[in-house]
């Protein structure tokens, strides 16, 4: 049986609110962190008041916001520290002035130049965030590769925009988090 919001709010360790804008309505995810994983305790939906009231609760409370959008395979938080999920595990994450990523890149946040939203030419189903840094270097932050857009002959742009929207909004989070400019690629 799935846990209340008040339940998984009184769960002991660090708790990550998830809002998912992506639908009709918000929804909210309340979910715990450990070693490196997100688990989903508790979720709702609400309308856009509801979700004005809950956002500063939850802020009062001292619980961490984050983001998602719809099928998205990733979850992120520029509260405070910056950082991404996957899935199965963390991704991207921030130690003081210093981003790092599960590939083993590492960048100081001063080195940061621009933030993009990418989708690949050459593909509709790959596409993901990246960083530039003043040296001209590529970091990927966060990519997928949608097997629907192979697979599906009648995948479009329309479907991109759905299913890669969360690369735009992960890119303005980061940009804005680094205060850096964005550049939006997708369509």
């Amino acid at each position: 049986m799935p846990m209340s919001l008040a339940q998984a709010l009184a769960y002991p360790g660090e708790l990550l609110a998830v809002w998912d804008r992506g639908g009709l309505r918000v929804r909210l995810a309340v979910c715990s962190i450990a070693d490196g994983k997100l688990t989903e305790m508790a979720a709702t939906e609400m309308s856009e008041d509801e979700h004005a009231t809950w956002r500063d609760e939850l802020r009062g409370r001292g619980v961490r916001q984050g983001a998602t959008s719809g099928v998205c395979p990733f979850t992120w938080s520029a509260d405070g520290r910056f950082t991404v999920w996957s899935l199965t595990e963390t991704v991207v994450e921030t130690n003081g002035d210093t981003i790092l990523t599960l590939a083993g890149y590492v960048v100081a946040r001063d080195d940061a130049d621009r933030v993009v939203s990418f989708l690949d030419p050459g593909s509709l189903g790959r596409r993901g965030v990246k960083l530039i840094t003043r040296a001209g270097a590529e970091v990927i932050v966060a990519e997928e590769e949608d097997p629907a857009a192979e697979l599906d002959p009648t995948y479009g742009i329309d479907n991109v925009m759905i299913d890669a929207a969360w690369a735009t909004f992960m890119g303005l989070d980061l940009s804005t988090w680094l205060g850096v400019p964005h550049t939006d690629e997708l369509p």
